[in-house]
């Protein structure tokens, strides 16, 4: 996927995402951005330029909050989470900054920290975003709206890379000054398949495996709707096991006897009944139940 900055004011940045929570959505994403972090180089050269443009940016919004807040860098992580962090700056008129881990190739070790409070302040407490993969990608999205286009890259690194990668693995990466390859910066979502191996379904908003595009068939809106209107727990999926047989799988793990109950329910219920008028059976099953690999996935997943 080419990236053209010079393009920068065709795009339009909005809060619309782009992938839904879940396995095949932003968790996906997540991954493989951390997998890109994790393979990046630590320092390259190339790169660079696009970490400098950050550093007017980062000195004129510190300045900024500055004025608002009182900014103070101390040697503990001060905050259990975010709550506590913007109930501090907001209301106390206070936001504490962790010391450590200012190592930075480019970045001094004050422009480190001046980043942290810009990022935690505007990004997270002035829009009351949470340190989620979802929190950190509108974050990422309202520093975009004033970072200059040479900064995406960098700005792309140092915000969802850092963040995907600790979500993922659950320790802070090093810092590296790195442009991390196959995902676009201004559509956040948008992923090249020749460089991750995935691509986007935007109808679905999933990650697509590719080779697999076509492996969800389409299966008739009038038969989802009447399973859903009597299913009112949270369905995963549902498979085509035979021409006509459908498994639903629920979202939540249940005991044999409490799903055999439900079961029941469901075969005594007119929407039931209308379905076996068109041809099918259908039958519930818990999440931990295994589907055989002869069931073709007929919806990806539905949350």
């Amino acid at each position: 996927m080419k990236l053209l900055f010079e393009n920068w004011r065709k795009f339009l940045l909005t809060e619309k995402l782009m992938l839904k929570p879940g396995p095949d959505g932003w968790d996906k994403y997540k991954e493989l951005v951390a997998q890109a972090y994790e393979e990046a180089p630590v320092f390259d050269e190339g790169a660079a330029s696009s970490f400098e443009a950050i550093e007017p940016f980062v000195d004129k919004m510190f300045k900024r909050i500055s004025s608002r807040v009182d900014v103070q860098f101390v040697e503990e992580d001060p905050y259990e989470g975010p709550e506590e962090m913007c109930d501090d700056a907001l209301n106390n008129g206070i936001l504490k900054i962790w010391k450590g881990g200012t190592e930075h190739q480019i970045f001094d070790p004050e422009l480190n920290l001046k980043l942290r409070a810009v990022h935690d302040y505007m990004a997270h407490c002035q829009r009351n975003t949470d340190f989620t993969m979802k929190g950190e990608i509108a974050s990422y999205n309202a520093h975009m709206k004033t970072v200059p286009p040479s900064a995406a890259g960098a700005l792309f690194t140092e915000v969802v890379g850092q963040a995907a990668f600790f979500l993922d693995r659950g320790y802070f990466p090093p810092q590296k000054i790195a442009i991390l390859e196959g995902f676009d910066f201004f559509n956040v979502g948008e992923v090249d398949p020749e460089i991750t191996g995935y691509k986007l379904d935007p109808e679905r908003k999933e990650l697509v495996k590719v080779g697999e595009e076509n492996e969800a068939s389409s299966i008739d809106p009038e038969v989802v709707e009447l399973i859903e209107d009597y299913i009112r727990l949270p369905i995963r999926k549902m498979y085509m096991r035979s021409a006509g047989n459908i498994l639903v799988q629920l979202n939540e793990e249940y005991e044999s006897e409490v799903i055999k109950e439900i079961q029941n329910y469901w075969r005594v219920s007119s929407q039931f009944k209308k379905l076996q008028e068109m041809g099918y059976d259908v039958k519930l099953i818990s999440k931990n139940e295994v589907v055989g690999p002869s069931s073709m996935l007929i919806t990806k997943e539905l949350l």
